[in-house]
């Protein structure tokens, strides 16, 4: 079915089912944009798709739009409505369309990919690449910097820290990041991937033997994502998990240990994570190869334990 281009109530429009990125309200960027929508209107359409609700459309494009409009009280507004769009493809148009804004930084599609593996915890570096049409070695690099303590994030945004610099010094445990941090902003590429590959070859040679404490390495979070549709139907059939976890605990204390094993978030669940997260990050540590286009350190399935982002105290 082709495209079709006509006004739409506001009221009709619901947020997309993922959102890759967050709106700041704040930002010089968006008061501008909704300055402009007051003055001027619309000069470009949102894109958007039916909804499962009839009647209604999902916004796939167009998210400082719709909400300036809906700070402006509109009533219609302009939309470029595409039908037959599966979820992917909004992710997929969503990565696209974020990616010719010069205001989108690196940091900020690392955040993105990584909610979509939060969104999808089984996703496979081949589908995600058929998701974003980016090259595993760009997804690696990407990725990998979400491995950046919120500091040098935020230094990464403000181009304090070069992109090139900022993958290396992700490399880094986190917790020997800050002796670094100034050293990355500062020296040329080539002599800090040399200083970096020194300090991580003594790292890999202490975990071969035997003499690095996990302390030194990243520290684990458990990553909530929610258990499948079987595994919820056969536990609705059988209650075996609810006999066990409901014993001796108020009704509100039972509830919340129910979502906790809906989400993985149970002390089992937390500890198969963690023994994993110790596992292949010492793998990791004691076979990692200097990273080149070729070898991005994804492994072929994203383990969202390992890509999700240490918490900065």
């Amino acid at each position: 079915m082709q495209d079709e281009i006509r006004p739409i109530p506001l009221r009709q429009l619901i947020e997309p089912w993922i959102i890759l990125r967050l709106l700041n309200r704040e930002t010089v960027e968006y008061l501008e944009l909704r300055d402009s929508i007051a003055d001027k209107g619309f000069l470009n359409s949102i894109c958007v798709r039916p909804a499962q609700k009839p009647g209604f459309y999902e916004v796939v494009d167009g998210l400082y739009r719709w909400t300036a409009a809906k700070e402006l009280e509109l009533r219609v507004v302009p939309c470029i409505v595409k039908f037959n769009l599966t979820d992917d493809d909004v992710v997929a148009l969503q990565i696209q369309a974020n990616a010719i804004r010069p205001e989108t930084t690196p940091i900020e599609f690392a955040r993105q990919l990584g909610r979509i593996i939060e969104a999808r915890p089984k996703i496979t570096l081949a589908q995600l690449q058929a998701i974003v049409h980016k090259s595993p070695a760009w997804i690696g690099r990407i990725l990998k910097l979400r491995d950046l303590s919120p500091r040098n994030q935020k230094r990464l945004e403000r181009g304090e820290l070069p992109v090139d610099n900022a993958t290396r010094l992700a490399l880094i445990p986190y917790r020997h990041q800050p002796h670094f941090a100034s050293l990355a902003m500062t020296m040329p590429q080539d002599e800090f991937r040399v200083l970096t590959s020194a300090y991580l070859k003594r790292y890999r040679e202490a975990a071969i033997r035997g003499t690095l404490d996990v302390a030194e390495l990243n520290d684990f979070t458990p990553v909530p994502f929610c258990r499948s549709v079987k595994e919820l139907q056969r536990e609705l059939a059988t209650c075996d998990v609810g006999a066990v976890v409901t014993v001796e605990c108020s009704s509100l204390e039972a509830w919340k240990r129910c979502l906790q094993w809906m989400i993985h978030l149970d002390a089992e669940s937390i500890g198969v994570q963690k023994e994993r997260f110790r596992e292949r990050t010492y793998t990791a540590l004691i076979t990692r190869k200097e990273d080149t286009p070729d070898n991005p350190f994804l492994p072929q399935h994203l383990d969202p334990c390992l890509l999700s982002p240490v918490s900065e105290s």
